[in-house]
């Protein structure tokens, strides 16, 4: 029986996983994409080791897709739900999108966007985008917006662009995120004063 580095076969399995999932998510941030050989390789194990834990570089793929989703969302959960009126929400929601771009993160999530994910993982995925714009939602529910899903899109189409502003250094990104705050704060204006 091979050596294991955990007190425990289970957690020495989760150790390798997790070794797995940094690696892909190392070399995607590198190059946009991998094999499992490379992966396998960064991490110190034979390929086939590697599919043990997954079945495919798609696979693979995926659960690094959904970690970095769920960190994201739950990120973005934690600082709405602290700030106190629904404009410092709104605030929250539109610093903490920006920030995750301007730390590089967002390019991670751009470049496993081009791969076609396993059937069986893409309701997970649509579930977590959906989970990074819902404490927007719930703020703009609870601002009185009487189509909060629309308004909640059309801000995030204004920080669409400012991701890809500050992705392709065309801005400085702190003035960035200021300037999309003064703008949303226009455009939702009638909404956020009612709430305050």
């Amino acid at each position: 029986m091979p050596k294991i580095a955990a007190a425990t076969v289970a957690e020495n399995r989760e150790q390798r996983k997790e070794a797995l999932l940094a690696a892909a998510a190392a070399l995607i941030q590198r190059g946009g994409g991998f094999t499992v050989a490379e992966v396998a390789k960064e991490v110190g194990l034979s390929r086939t080791a590697v599919y043990e834990y997954y079945s495919s570089a798609a696979e693979l793929i995926a659960d690094v897709l959904i970690d970095e989703l769920a960190a994201w969302s739950t990120s973005l959960a934690d600082s709405t739900d602290v700030a106190a009126s629904v404009t410092d929400r709104t605030h929250a929601w539109i610093t903490g999108v920006l920030s995750y771009a301007v730390d590089g993160r967002h390019a991670l999530l751009r470049s496993v966007g081009t791969v076609e994910l396993p059937e069986s993982r893409r309701d997970e995925v649509q579930a977590l985008h959906q989970a990074v714009i819902a404490p927007l939602v719930d703020t703009l529910v609870t601002a009185g917006s009487t189509d909060p899903v629309r308004d909640a899109r059309f801000v995030w189409g204004v920080v669409d662009v400012a991701i890809n502003r500050i992705e392709s250094g065309e801005c400085e990104p702190q003035q960035e995120i200021s300037a999309v705050i003064t703008f949303v704060d226009g455009a939702l204006a009638g909404t956020l004063t009612a709430a305050r």
